[in-house]
Formats: C-alpha cells, structure tokens, sequence
C-alpha cells in the first residue's frame, strides 16, 4: 500500500495565484469494504450477466442502476441487489439505445432518468416496477449535433454538465451545458493551461486511414502523462497534468477558482509491468489496425522509471473531487486523496485494488464501483468507507 503520511506534508492550497501556503490536517482515513456484490458466473441468469459496464447511478431509495454498453441496456436492481427491471435496450426503437455507447447516467430534479448514449439523451420516468420512455433530447449548438460523452454525469437546476472529449488521440476536452431542450447553453474548454510534457511526450507515429492521406498522429504509450479532467456537478472542473501533483480547479466559467500542489512522484516501474506495458501495447496497435481502416506506423518509446503520479480524477454527487494516486505493483489497496469544491483536503480513501470507482453512483460513505474477476468477468459492486483502524506512522 501506498503510505503517505499527509499530516506531514506541506500543502500548497492557493484560491487565487500567489496565495499563501497551509499545511494540511491531521490525516482521516477511510477504507471501502465491498458490502454487496452484483454478477453471475458463466452460464448463470443472464439478469446478473454484464458485458460492458460504462455507468452506474443509484437513486435516493438505494437501487441501482447499470448501463452496460456491450448489451445496450440499462438495468436497474434493489438495494440487496435483486434484478428489477430493464431499461430500453438494443434496437432503433424510440426507447432503446443505438449498439454504441451508454457514458452516463443521472437523475433530474423531477426524478427522471437521463441515459447519454454518446450523440443523444434519453430520458426516463422509474418507479418501482418499470421504467417509461418519455422523450430524446439531442445535443446541438450552432456548430450542429455536438456529440458529449462524459461519467460521472450530474444534473442540476437548468440542465446537465458533461464533458465533450476530442479526438480519441487527443487531450483537449471542453465540458458543454445542456438544457432540458437539448440547447447547449455554454461550452468551456477544459484545458485552461496546456503543460509542457517534456520527457513524457508520446511518441509520433503516421497514422493511416483507408482512402485518407497519411497525418503525424501522438499515441499514448502505457503509463503515458495525460491531461486529466473532472467535471463538478456545479459545472465546475478541475485539471490535473498526471506526472505532477499540481490541482487547479476551476469556476464554470473557466477562471481559476484554487489550486493544490505537492511534491509527490509516482512509483517505480517494475520490469515485470514494464514488460507488460510493452505487450499491452503491441496489442492495441495490433487492435487499431485490424481490417484496415487504421494503422500505425513507426515511432518508438522508452519505457519510463517512474508512473505518473496519479491515475484518474473525478467528481462525486456531493461535489468532492477525488484523486486517484498509481498505485505501486505490491500495493494491494487504491488510493485516494479526497477535496471539497474549494480544494480544502477531507480525508483519504483505500479499498480493493481493482475496483474502479468513476462510473457514478458515489455519494456519502457508499460508493458503486466496477470489478472484473480472474475469469474477466465483470462485477458491479456497493462499497462502504468507514474510518480505517490501522494506524499509520
């Protein structure tokens, strides 16, 4: 396990550029134990089966609600993790979800359920027994349809906040409001300062489409630096260049609302990830060039010493920004450091490696997380943090 002895640590919390230093409190520890596990084994009922698991949300009663990509559905258990119902599913019908993509899932404020499959919104009315389609909302802007695609998604009083990735090869993203109607009310660019990524940048290849002329296209090798981005259920976001543990967090308008800094660098690669790395990333170059529509060609990488210094970053429902640290090959619990809205420290957060925790459905002490088992299949799991009682030095 990660041990970072945070009460230690000099803290730069800045709510304008310039400010003062503070030294962070006494360090809280919060550990998740897996209270509930939802997923079936192999040729069990097909209602506990998952393919591809993209989102998650739970509603004020505790059910829960799973948007499985890979069968274009969403489905919706009790608290004890009994299959309900189903939500929509694959097909061109008004209520079921084109074989793409299901990348989030909120409720509004009257309750209804908005499900993103990528270029549009359908929505929802549940109750306890079934759920009601009611209408699509399809995203446009003067530019034309703008496809969003973002989980954790939030709503809040004049519509959803979601952020709008790039290219798939690129790091800019921008996050858009969307109304009930479909209007995008405002767009912000998410990447305020673009870093300099000096010895992490990704190497070069030529990239190659059928038909298309051959363009120089930046690919990210395994442990790569990112640009990482949250957005906030206020419409905030906050940035993190991955290497650094440099935190800017940002008003919905783009202006820098504060900013978190420590020294801090990640963990050693060893030569059994970095040997992974390499094969991991041959596939995927195999994968991208699978019946010809795109290939990779030429440039090399030099597998680092080091990870970035944290993996992922994400918002809850209540508005706390977690920040997910790499963890190291022996560690056998994630890390988390959790913020409020303002940057100010809360506590951290440990629990089983291997389970993701930024598909939604994470408020209070409870949060729903994905986990694949050693026979790859998927799980849905609820855990809960409490206060840890290992002490720490």
């Amino acid at each position: 396990m990660i041990r970072a002895a945070l009460a230690c640590v000099v803290v730069a919390v800045s709510p304008i550029p310039g400010a003062a230093q503070a030294v962070a409190p006494q360090e809280v520890r919060l550990r998740g134990e897996v209270e509930l596990s939802i997923g079936a084994v192999v040729g069990g009922d097909p209602a506990y089966l998952f393919e591809r698991v993209d989102a998650l949300a739970r509603d004020g009663r505790g059910r829960i609600y799973v948007a499985d990509s890979g069968l274009g559905e969403v489905r919706v258990f009790d608290a004890d993790g009994n299959y309900l119902y189903l939500v929509g599913g694959r097909g061109e019908g008004p209520s079921e979800f084109w074989p793409l993509r299901l990348c989030g899932l909120a409720f509004d404020l009257e309750g209804r359920l908005w499900v993103n499959q990528l270029e549009s919104f359908k929505i929802f009315g549940v109750d306890d027994e079934r759920a009601e389609y009611a209408h699509d909302v399809v995203v446009r802007d003067a530019e034309g349809t703008a496809a969003v695609c973002g989980n954790p998604m939030f709503a809040g009083p004049t519509g959803l906040t979601v952020p709008r990735s790039g290219h798939w090869m690129r790091t800019e993203d921008e996050h858009v409001h969307v109304a009930a109607s479909g209007e995008v009310l405002g767009r912000v660019s998410n990447v305020q300062e673009p870093p300099d990524f000096g010895e992490w940048t990704w190497p070069v290849y030529t990239l190659r489409t059928r038909g298309g002329e051959p363009t120089p296209a930046p690919y990210p090798p395994p442990f790569a630096a990112r640009v990482l981005v949250a957005h906030a259920p206020d419409a905030g976001f906050a940035q993190v260049f991955s290497p650094v543990y440099d935190i800017r967090i940002y008003e919905p308008d783009g202006t820098l609302r504060t900013r978190v800094r420590r020294e801090r660098v990640g963990p050693l690669i060893t030569d059994a990830e970095s040997r992974r790395g390499y094969e991991e990333f041959a596939k995927e170059r195999a994968d991208i060039t699978r019946g010809g529509v795109l290939s990779l060609e030429g440039g090399e990488f030099e597998m680092p010493d080091r990870k970035p210094v944290i993996n992922h970053v994400w918002y809850d429902d209540d508005g706390r920004l977690w920040v997910f640290l790499w963890p190291a090959e022996a560690d056998t619990m994630y890390e988390a450091h959790i913020y409020d809205a303002d940057g100010a420290f809360l506590h951290v957060a440990e629990w089983p490696r291997g389970i993701g925790l930024w598909y939604g459905g994470l408020s209070g002490d409870v949060a729903l997380g994905v986990r694949t088992t050693e026979s790859d299949i998927q799980q849905v799991v609820r855990l809960r943090f409490l206060p840890s009682n290992e002490s720490r030095p």
